[in-house]
């Protein structure tokens, strides 16, 4: 299953909660699907609320935390060897990804909005992990999707780049192209290799914010006798590309550090919950 059918089935359930939020707290005036369609006849069923210690805020309460417990099945089918050919990794990440959503809406709707003292620190915790989550999940997504269509465009330019010189076969230096490329990254502000390793995001942007500047008004040079002007904005086209490409390793340092403020708060929300789980259970607290 895709993502996108795991968010319709979340904004599904969301939708509904929301309804019978609204009819249980006499918000709106309809019946609740949850009582008459679910329930049928049962007449404790009858009786629901949605208040803070009532038996269907308790059982969303349990059912919110396994679901958000469920999210570290993810991590250890990544991290066990024994569970590599057990679906694919893509797949467990779409579940994770539901989960992660489904627990912590069950668990808003278990506190029915108030929160306060030691179960505030789990709940903030939740949703500081819950939008890290997303935005990580967006930036992640967009790294992914921003490298395939870079590299594409750039073997494109390659391809034109190869036509080009098989056409001058014989007319120019065998490292000509090669040269020409180098000099349009360069005035780009790019960096490879060891240079790339040693510099500073700082130092990158500010190069990479200048080649931009100058590549709007200056197209790279040929070091041979021709003044092709499509030649020379296709290098000019490569070398921001390349350039573009060559940054992600930036993007994904920057992911790493989304993994260290993501986790944290995913560990304090669990303890924090177990907390408030043993407490309610050993002083009968609902």
């Amino acid at each position: 299953m895709k993502l996108r059918h795991f968010t319709i089935i979340w904004l599904l359930i969301l939708f509904f909660m929301s309804y019978e939020y609204l009819v249980l707290n006499r918000s709106i005036h309809s019946p609740s699907l949850l009582s008459s369609v679910l329930c049928g006849y049962l007449e404790p069923c009858k009786k629901l609320s949605p208040e803070a210690g009532k038996p269907l805020s308790y059982a969303l309460g349990w059912i919110g935390f396994c679901t958000m417990a469920a999210t570290n099945l993810y991590i250890i089918r990544k991290r066990s060897l024994h569970l590599q050919k057990l679906g694919t990794l893509q797949g467990w990440m779409n579940w994770h990804i539901f989960f992660g959503l489904l627990g912590p809406t069950l668990v808003v709707f278990h506190s029915n909005f108030k929160v306060g003292g030691l179960v505030a620190i789990s709940f903030w915790s939740m949703v500081v992990s819950f939008l890290s989550g997303i935005v990580g999940r967006y930036f992640y997504i967009q790294l992914l999707q921003g490298k395939v269509a870079l590299k594409k465009s750039i073997d494109d330019l390659e391809s034109r780049f190869d036509a080009y010189e098989k056409a001058h076969k014989g007319q120019l230096h065998p490292k000509a192209m090669l040269a020409a490329k180098a000099g349009a990254f360069a005035m780009a502000g790019g960096l490879q290799g060891e240079s790339l390793k040693e510099s500073s995001l700082i130092s990158f942007l500010a190069r990479s914010s200048f080649g931009e500047f100058r590549m709007l008004f200056f197209l790279p040079k040929l070091n041979w006798n021709d003044n092709s002007h499509r030649l020379r904005k296709n290098l000019k086209q490569w070398a921001l590309l390349r350039r573009r490409l060559i940054s992600m390793h930036y993007y994904q340092l920057l992911f790493g550090y989304w993994r260290s403020f993501h986790s944290p708060f995913a560990i304090w929300m669990y303890v924090v919950a177990a907390i408030h789980i043993a407490s309610s259970l050993i002083f009968k607290v609902r």
